[in-house]
């Protein structure tokens, strides 16, 4: 595919469609249009914090070590990228879908997962310190060691999930759902777990604190 026209360039840098670096070969898989189409792209540490990409299709992409950072992704669609160390924070993910994605050491710090789409996702060592991941569906997602501090996951669907030593203290987890969960050394200090479902399927108390009463 041939590289989009400077014309084309310039126009989705006016709509704020794109910021930072555009290189030829960064878009030389892409399709220049709005929502933007990177499926199957090669955008390794591709710049583009701030960006308006709501909508955009990075399914199967290559986004390793790329910097989204405050960037507009709502609705976007990342199923089977490679989103290993990639730089999210701030950035608003509402109803994105990550299934399937790689999500290793991804720093999504403070970012917005409201309805987010994660199940079946690799997310070792992530970073989610502060983020939105309410109603979020992270059904049999590897979270093992995760940073959750402070993460609102309220009615998360975390079903079969692996949360092996994940950093968890002063989460919001209010009726999540953890059935088939794996738990093994994660740090629940301060954490709010009332009415959630536990692993075994019992119903936490309201005043479970820490741990599911």
């Amino acid at each position: 595919m041939n590289s989009p026209t400077l014309k084309t360039i310039r126009g989705l840098i006016a709509i704020g469609a794109i910021s930072g670096l555009f290189s030829s070969q960064v878009w030389a898989d892409c399709k220049p249009q709005t929502p933007v189409q990177c499926q199957g792209a090669k955008l390794v540490r591709a710049d583009w914090r701030n960006a308006q990409l709501e909508g955009g299709d990075f399914r199967k992409a290559d986004l390793e070590s790329a910097n989204l950072a405050g960037a507009n992704l709502k609705g976007a669609d990342f199923r089977g990228a490679n989103l290993q160390q990639v730089r999210l924070e701030h950035a608003d993910l509402t109803g994105a879908n990550f299934e399937g994605a790689d999500l290793r050491w991804a720093n999504l710090e403070k970012a917005t997962l409201v309805r987010a789409h994660l199940s079946g996702a690799l997310m070792s060592k992530s970073d989610l310190e502060q983020a939105d991941l309410t109603s979020a569906e992270l059904v049999n997602t590897d979270l093992t060691r995760a940073d959750l501090v402070g993460a609102d996951l309220q009615q998360a669907d975390l079903r079969g999930g692996k949360l092996d030593g994940a950093y968890m203290n002063y989460a919001n987890l209010k009726q999540a759902k953890l059935i088939g969960a794996s738990l093994n050394r994660a740090r629940l200090i301060g954490a709010r777990l009332n009415e959630a479902i536990w692993i075994d399927g019992k119903v936490c108390k309201s005043s479970s604190i820490g741990e599911c009463r």
